[in-house]
């Protein structure tokens, strides 16, 4: 089981990777389906803020993901496990 969890965490980083390769060229509403974390995000704002708090800001995001990930992966793998019998 962890390791099936694991390929959830691993797969729960690909979206926050393309943001952070092609940011505005990708679609808004695939990145909230597939980071939902990435509400976080808005508090950041227009006005420029200090380093530390993007930092901060953006690991808070990048966890929420990972942490929604790994709940619907642990669900997945109960109700597969719980069919299979």
């Amino acid at each position: 089981m962890s390791s099936y969890l694991l390929k959830w965490a691993i797969s729960s980083l690909v979206m926050p990777l393309l943001v952070l390769l092609f940011g505005r060229l990708l679609n808004e509403i695939a990145v909230l389906i597939f980071w939902p974390g990435a509400i976080a995000l808005l508090s950041l704002g227009a006005e420029e803020k200090h380093f530390t708090e993007v930092v901060f800001t953006w690991f808070f995001a990048i966890c929420i993901n990972v942490i929604t990930y790994l709940i619907v992966g642990f669900v997945i793998y109960h109700l597969m496990k719980s069919i299979k019998g």
